[in-house]
């Protein structure tokens, strides 16, 4: 299927308009029209589609339809503190320098019903979160395969959000992170503290490029190595701002507002923030094409392995992932390791050859980036 032609600024709509293209069958997205000169009933809108676009008035709403737009506004702006349709991804600065984070989080425990969805008695709440993650899946792909130029390889790590920064599985994955990075593959993660933080360390640093930075960075991070304490949002800063000014270290993090509790990780370039806790794990585990390296977790971590295994069972054989488990006693002893195992060996093709348990680093990696190499 052919991808949409997509309009994300006020300056592309304007210069699509002003050379006489048109906008027939093209998607505009988060655009403020009110910062767009444009003769809307001069303008070719058919079968185009607005969404979460800012509308000045309600005549161009009308016009756009008129002229077979599909028009799909902000849904009461001023009620809630996020755009429905954010037209990129989220930068930390974005979250958190702004505020809108908490804002956001505190809005959303006011908004959602015990099970995390929206209130029942909130229905346009409702789509106007899932529209929103919706976004946030489009823009995630649009990083993921960026316009005339070759998709990124996207490896994932998951894995607990208690371990601490002192804890030598912490510094382990952060190495995981910048080897894979500097061998040219994109990490994800959940976007929470432990080896979320871990994992998008690693890339980050790669902006160093020197591997020796790892212990450097763990060793300030280590200084406040919980959430609990005082300075962990501050020791980040700081480890952070010794390469800011630096280019590479591309990583994305992919969290959610239904863990209030898990502060906003400073070390990924891209952040998808999702309200749906389902929508963003299974979209996590799918953007990750390469392989998903685990490290040993909670139960959130146990059910992530189990999705996992789900999608490359059910995965034709050449789209299936290696799964890569590091810390072999943690995942022999809990039974894990077997279970994955077996039900790699009952698919039809089997793909235990991709099932790798191991305690090796230059394993972990090798299974990943080498596989890219064959």
């Amino acid at each position: 299927m052919k991808r949409s032609i997509e309009v994300d600024t006020a300056a592309e709509l304007s210069l699509r308009i002003e050379s006489g293209e048109g906008l027939a069958g093209v998607v505009v997205q988060g655009v403020d029209l009110a910062e767009v000169t444009a003769d809307w009933d001069a303008v070719d809108v058919a079968g185009s589609f607005f969404l979460g676009c800012r509308i000045p008035d309600a005549g161009v709403a009308l016009t756009l339809q008129r002229g077979g737009a599909i028009v799909v506004p902000e849904l009461g702006e001023g009620d809630r503190p996020y755009r429905i349709y954010p037209s990129r991804l989220y930068s930390y600065d974005d979250l958190v320098a702004t505020g809108l984070d908490a804002a956001v989080r505190d809005y959303f425990q006011n908004s959602r019903s015990r099970t995390g969805d929206p209130d029942p008695d909130l229905p346009v709440e409702a789509v106007a979160q899932r529209l929103h993650d919706t976004a946030m899946t489009d823009a995630i792909w649009d990083l993921v395969l960026p316009d005339g130029e070759r998709p990124r390889r996207v490896a994932g790590i998951m894995g607990g959000h208690r371990v601490r920064r002192d804890d030598p599985r912490y510094r382990q994955v952060a190495e995981i992170g910048y080897r894979l990075t500097a061998a040219g593959l994109m990490v994800a993660t959940g976007g929470g503290p432990g080896i979320m933080e871990s994992g998008n360390l690693g890339a980050y640093l790669t902006r160093s490029r020197d591997l020796g930075s790892i212990d450097r960075a763990v060793a300030v991070l280590s200084r406040a190595p919980s959430v609990e304490h005082a300075d962990y949002e501050a020791r980040a800063e700081e480890v952070h701002s010794e390469y800011a000014d630096r280019e590479g270290g591309v990583s994305l993090a992919i969290p959610t507002w239904l863990y209030g509790h898990e502060p906003v990780g400073r070390f990924a370039s891209h952040i998808a923030k999702y309200f749906a806790n389902s929508i963003r794990e299974d979209g996590l585990l799918r953007v990750a094409g390469a392989g998903i390296v685990f490290s040993p977790g909670g139960a959130g971590t146990v059910q992530e392995i189990f999705q996992d295994l789900a999608v490359n069972a059910y995965s034709p054989a050449e789209e299936r992932a290696p799964m890569i488990f590091l810390g072999a006693d943690w995942f022999r002893s809990n039974g894990i390791a077997a279970v994955v195992e077996h039900f790699a060996e009952a698919a039809e093709p089997p793909f235990a050859d991709s099932i790798v348990v191991t305690d090796s680093v230059d394993e972990a990696v090798e299974a990943i980036a080498g596989a890219g190499e064959a």
